[in-house]
């Protein structure tokens, strides 16, 4: 039977009061519920005392949360209590959140009931109810909690499995998704299934290793999907504590096939690109922003005999001649701070133990934010060139000393005869010409031994510098005065006083070399602009001139060595070793020089130098 019947009423509470369980009796006056009854534990489960409660509504004593909208303890408890009374059956109610008040406070702790309400029936009548409640709160909110990860987990984008030991408990809609197999598939040890066959084993150690250990772990495999598809995932698999013990683990794991594939093709472009490396004759190096050097190709090592990363970072200094390692130290660290392509010509120890001459050349390589990240560079053997070079070097170096000594006599003849001439017939026009041209034609040999002198001392290292402070634009003033221009006009542009710390003579030799230039190949030009003015703490001086202007394809080699721009017509006489010798007097002084110039719109011949 579902009722009750007790006639002594006396016994029937008293009964009531000492049961272990969570009791209460209230009347079944609605909407009241008078409590007339209570038992011990119902008072320790709710923080109440017997003497407290007794005689007063249930409502009162056990009031909602006062501002909570989603209370509605009152409410279910009611309908429940009405239910009773209108069927005299029992009634269970679902779990109820029902918190309660700390005495004493407006504090009201988060509480969940399982709620059986039984009609107590004297003579038929209904006398009371008894109000029976079990704490389940801890339960509900495990499974609150276990809920909520649930909903998560399945709205996440990442595939989630957890784990007891090895054995899955879950999968979530992701893995289910992405793998093919079920959650009931899944469950176990059937989440193997998924992987690739040749991954299997290394995943299982990985992770028996973890449970042996209460260690996490990072990995990358493949797997098999229900459409024969093989794809890449990576997981983490971390464990989880409760008090201080490992109750579970978990995995999350992302689809990385995309970028596998990408990082594959990558890869093997890399090995293309070393296979390249290393079938050219040519030394391949690379280095990262700071000039710290990353690779080598072999015929690096074949052609210095070193072992393999012997020569990173800042070991390539040991292979180099040692009279050569400071001057390609300078080179190298000026090319780094300022991002110009490094060139330089060094000795090279062989793995013979001999030393030859290389040419080194390396360019900047920039980032999406024009940043620089790497430097690549070649070494080129020009040895046999070196030596052609140098032999070439030393006979023009026995020549011109060769010819200033007849040169120097024929000047001492050419005066006397001019001298005797002029004092004795000086009606003798056509003679006297032929005396003027004869001396402009041993200038013009003076001026070639000059530049064959210069350019040989700067291919044997042996350009003498000798700096001292001086005002560029009277320098410019000066020489510009004693230059023949012919029709053309000069216009110097500057503030006097911009001081410049440069050996004097030499910078003379490139401002005349310069004009000279300007006057010659355009000499069509009414007016020559000399500007010098400060920029970055460097003197930057310009000759603009007016003229025809040059080709951009000729540009590039207007300082080399022996290089001329006009060998088309051969108008103008010389040996291509101007500008050449202009360019690395600028450069021994820490400068730049460059020429900017378009067809049709004239050119303009620059250089700077440190203040």
């Amino acid at each position: 039977m579902n009722f009750t019947g007790v006639k002594d009423h006396n016994a029937m509470l008293a009964i009531i009061r000492n049961l272990p369980g969570n009791y209460l009796i209230v009347l079944p006056n609605a909407p009241i519920f008078t409590i007339v009854e209570i038992s011990e534990a119902y008072n320790e489960a709710t923080f109440t005392r017997r003497e407290d409660i007794l005689g007063k509504g249930i409502f009162e004593v056990f009031p909602d949360v006062p501002g909570d909208e989603m209370a509605d303890g009152e409410l279910n408890l009611t309908a429940s209590f009405n239910n009773v009374i209108a069927t005299h059956q029992n009634h269970e109610m679902l779990v109820q959140r029902y918190p309660v008040r700390i005495p004493g406070s407006d504090v009201f702790v988060e509480r969940f009931w399982s709620t059986i309400n039984k009609p107590v029936i004297i003579d038929g009548q209904l006398h009371y109810i008894i109000h029976s409640i079990t704490d389940v709160t801890e339960s509900k909110l495990l499974k609150s909690r276990e809920q909520y990860f649930k909903a998560l987990a399945d709205e996440s984008p990442f595939m989630i499995l957890r784990f007891a030991g090895a054995s899955c408990l879950y999968a979530n809609t992701a893995w289910v998704q992405t793998t093919g197999l079920t959650f009931e598939e899944s469950v176990g040890l059937g989440y193997l299934n998924a992987l690739h066959p040749d991954d299997v084993e290394h995943e299982r150690i990985l992770f028996n290793y973890a449970v042996k250990t209460n260690g996490s772990f990072e990995s990358k495999f493949r797997i098999v999907n229900k459409l024969n598809e093989t794809r890449w995932l990576t997981v983490k698999v971390l464990p989880l504590h409760t008090d201080g013990l490992i109750t579970e683990f978990v995995a999350s794991l992302i689809d990385i096939t995309e970028q596998e594939i990408a990082d594959q093709r990558i890869r093997q472009s890399e090995m293309l690109l070393r296979q390249l490396a290393d079938s050219i004759i040519q030394m391949v190096w690379v280095t990262d922003a700071e000039g710290m050097h990353e690779y080598y190709n072999k015929r690096w090592y074949d052609f210095t005999g070193t072992a393999y990363g012997e020569s990173d970072g800042e070991g390539w200094n040991a292979v180099f001649h040692p009279e050569d390692q400071q001057r390609a130290w300078n080179v190298w660290r000026h090319s780094l701070e300022t991002g110009t392509p490094y060139e330089i010509e060094y000795r090279l120890r062989k793995f013979t133990g001999e030393y030859i001459w290389v040419l080194g050349r390396a360019a900047p390589y920039f980032n999406e934010n024009g940043k620089i990240v790497k430097w690549f560079g070649t070494c080129t053997d020009i040895h046999e060139q070196k030596l052609l070079q140098h032999q070439k070097d030393d006979f023009i170096n026995i020549a011109s000393h060769e010819l200033k000594t007849p040169l120097t006599s024929l000047s001492a003849n050419m005066q006397f005869i001019e001298r005797s001439l002029l004092r004795n017939r000086p009606d003798d026009h056509v003679l006297i010409s032929m005396i003027s041209s004869c001396f402009k034609n041993v200038k013009k040999l003076n001026k070639i031994i000059a530049d064959l002198v210069d350019a040989n001392s700067i291919g044997l290292g042996e350009l003498l510098i000798r700096k001292e402070r001086f005002d560029i634009i009277k320098l410019l003033q000066d020489v510009t005065s004693n230059i023949n221009i012919g029709t053309s006009t000069i216009e110097i542009i500057g503030e006097s006083n911009l001081m410049v710390n440069a050996d004097a003579g030499k910078i003379e030799q490139v401002i005349v070399n310069l004009v000279n230039n300007a006057c010659k190949y355009a000499g069509e030009s009414e007016v020559i602009i000399v500007k010098a003015a400060l920029e970055d703490e460097y003197a930057k001086v310009a000759i603009t001139d007016q003229g025809k202007g040059i080709q951009e394809d000729k540009i590039k080699y207007l300082f080399d060595r022996y290089y001329r721009a006009d060998t088309a017509n051969m108008k103008y006489s010389g040996m291509g070793l101007g500008l050449y010798v202009c360019a690395n007097i600028i450069r021994s002084h820490g400068g730049s020089i460059g020429v900017e110039s378009k067809v049709g719109n004239g050119s303009t011949f620059w250089f700077t130098l440190p203040i």
